[in-house]
Parts: structure tokens; sequence; C-alpha cells
């Protein structure tokens, strides 16, 4: 026996290795199969498989004997601009606890809020070097369940014989993910060559969400077609544009609506005129989870809506908004970088993400940080999973 033969056949009977490959296989299984389908049957679905399945995915590792790695690799993260970023953001949103209103609401919900996002994290670097298609294949089988079901429920109430009932909630929740993931799907598909059952998908996942209930996400798939226009046959140079566009929106909203400029962010003209009788908050915030407090106790109008970004501002200030501005900008750039296979397809996601930030309250929820999670780490996966495919096409000069 040679020694390659050796190698695949130790490979095959080792049990650590065959129960990592189980754990992986299932934990993605949960994000890129379940949960753009099942979230369907329960609010809470999403906040239940999200851990499950990052927990899956980091057992896997550790039975990899990955551990080592995956403190290299957090390190070299957390050390990275946007790394640094994301945590000066935490640390500040920890400090805002000294002034917030309500500090025990604000503190379960904060700690709840980093363990997502620490999962999520842990998940994505403990995701091998390299991804199998079989897995892979589970993102378009995913998206395209989801969408098919949604528009089975929708175009059956349309005709008054409703075939599928949702919980309420349900399908806004749904219709808004696969704005995200549905080009992640088109982009697996697109680097297997199968460009036609890419567009497939996409005019699935697009009916569904023109006829699903939820107006903010065919908003925010008007942004991501844009961008995908503009980032086709200059990703990189897109990434940079519109990742600055975005951080530079971010930090001028304020400003923007203290000149009377109409910009339809929801809840920011209000935190503006609070902010004149307390300047000093324009760059500390109210603290952690103010602006429910606020609303609360009646100092904000409960009926005035309210976005991720305004609350952001209201709750953290210019120190708060100046982290976020860096690390989404920041997200845009390395989008651009991930080559003509894998770049505009996650361009176009994160700019339905933020779109949907800047005009929707659901934005704020628990749920859509567990959607992001997920988003994060299909995106990685496909990113692994590009290994045996051909060269990108050069980049034409003008």
């Amino acid at each position: 026996m040679t020694t390659s033969d050796s190698r695949v056949s130790g490979t095959m009977t080792d049990p650590a290795a065959n129960a990592a490959a189980m754990l992986l296989r299932l934990g993605f299984a949960i994000f890129a199969l379940l949960i753009p389908s099942a979230t369907l049957m329960s609010r809470w679905v999403i906040v239940v498989l999200v851990p499950i399945g990052a927990v899956l995915i980091i057992l896997s590792s550790l039975l990899r004997a990955d551990s080592a790695r995956l403190t290299d690799r957090a390190v070299a993260r957390l050390a990275s601009g946007p790394g640094l970023a994301c945590l000066l953001l935490i640390l500040w949103a920890l400090v805002s606890l000294l002034w917030t209103p309500v500090r025990s609401d604000a503190v379960e919900k904060l700690f709840k809020l980093l363990g997502v996002v620490l999962l999520g994290f842990f998940a994505v670097i403990a995701l091998p070097n390299r991804m199998r298609a079989t897995n892979l294949h589970l993102i378009t089988i995913g998206v395209a369940l989801g969408a098919t079901l949604i528009l089975v429920g929708s175009v059956s109430a349309m005709l008054d014989r409703p075939l599928l009932r949702f919980p309420l909630a349900t399908p806004e929740r749904v219709v808004i993910l696969l704005t995200a993931l549905g080009w992640i799907g088109a982009a697996w598909l697109l680097i297997k060559n199968r460009a036609a059952m890419a567009f497939g998908l996409m005019v699935l996942v697009i009916a569904a969400i023109a006829l699903g209930p939820n107006r903010a996400a065919f908003v925010s798939l008007g942004a991501s077609l844009l961008v995908l226009v503009i980032a086709w046959n200059r990703p990189e140079m897109a990434g940079r544009i519109v990742g600055l566009l975005v951080a530079a929106i971010i930090l001028l909203l304020p400003l923007a609506s203290a000149l009377g400029v109409p910009l339809g962010i929801p809840g920011l003209e209000r935190w503006w005129t609070m902010i004149q009788a307390e300047p000093w908050r324009f760059v500390t915030g109210h603290g952690f989870d103010a602006g429910n407090a606020a609303r609360a106790t009646g100092q904000i109008g409960s009926e005035l809506p309210v976005s991720l970004i305004s609350e952001l501002w209201f709750d953290l200030g210019l120190l708060g908004a100046f982290y976020f501005a860096i690390a989404i900008g920041s997200a845009f750039i390395a989008a651009g970088k991930l080559g003509y296979e894998l770049a505009p397809a996650t361009l176009a996601a994160l700019a339905a993400a933020v779109t949907f930030a800047l005009i929707d309250r659901n934005a704020t929820q628990t749920w859509w940080f567990n959607g992001l999670a997920v988003f994060a780490i299909v995106l990685m996966s496909v990113e692994r999973g590009r290994y045996r495919t051909v060269r990108p096409r050069a980049e034409i000069q003008p």
C-alpha cells in the first residue's frame, strides 16, 4: 500500500475525523438548509437553531485538533482593523452601561447579543480551510425551499385559498434573510458554472420578495440590485467606493438631519431634537438600550418608527457610530476582494442588509443579529469551497 493510500485509509477509519465531518455537516445544514425554511414555522426557531449550529461547527474543529489554529485565527482577526473596530464598539457598549437608564434590562440584552456575536465569530473561524461541495449545495436547496414556501403561502392567500398558514411575522423575517442568502446561493451556483440555475434561483427569490409581506425587503432588494450592477465588472473598486459611502452615510446622518435634509431615516429627527437639550449626548449617547427605555417612559413617543442606525446614535453616540462605520465600511472593502465569482454577490447581500438596518426597526431585534451570523457562516463556507474552481477572469483595463 502506498503512502497516499495509507493516508486515505487512515482518514476513512479515523473515528475523530468521521465525527468531525458529521458534526460539520449537521451544523452547516442547520444554517444553510433548516433556517431559511424552518424559521417560517416559529418566531423562535432562528434564535434556538443558530447557537446549536454554531456549537456543532466549533466542536467539529476541536475534533479535527484545530484548537491551536482556532486561537491563531481568532487573534489574527481581532488584531486587524475591522476586528479592532468591533472590539472597541463592544467595549464602548459595555462602558455605556454605566449611564444607561434601565441597567438590568440593558445588561441582559447586551450579553444576549454578545453571545450571538461570539458564537458566530468562533463558528466562522472554526470552518475548515476547504468545504465540500456536497455541503455547499445545501445553500441553494435551503434558499429555494424557503422562497417556494413563501410564494405558495402568498399566492394562495391572494386567491383566498390559503394552502399554508404561518405564524405572525415569520414570513417577513424569512423574506429579509433571503435578500442576503439568495445572493450567496446564486454565487455558489455560478462558481459551479451553473449560470441558468443561479438566474432561476434569484428569479424565485425576487418573486418571493415581491409577493411577500415585507415592503422593507423590496427596498433592500432594490439596493442590492443596484450594487450588483456597479460591482459586476470591478468588484474591488466597487467595494471601496460603496464601503466609504456607507461609512460616510452612517457618520453624517445627524448632521444632515440637523440641516433639515429629508433623509427618511426613522427616529433620527426626534433624536437630534433631544440632543439640543443635552449636547454631550452627541458624543456619549444615552447608554445601551436607552432608546427602548425612553419609549417605555414616554420620553420618546412609542409610535415613532426607529431603525438600527437611529438606535445606534441614540444609545452609543458619535463614538459608537464611528466604530460601527469603520466595521461596516471594512466589510464592504473586504467583500470586494473576494474575486469575480463571489465579490459582486457578497456586496449585493451586504447592501441589502445595510439598507434594512437603515429603514426597519426589526434590525434592532435579536433574530436579525442571529440572521447576520447565519449570513457570515454561509458566506465564508462558500468562500472556502472555491478551491477547485477555475482561475477568475482578468480585469479589463480601460
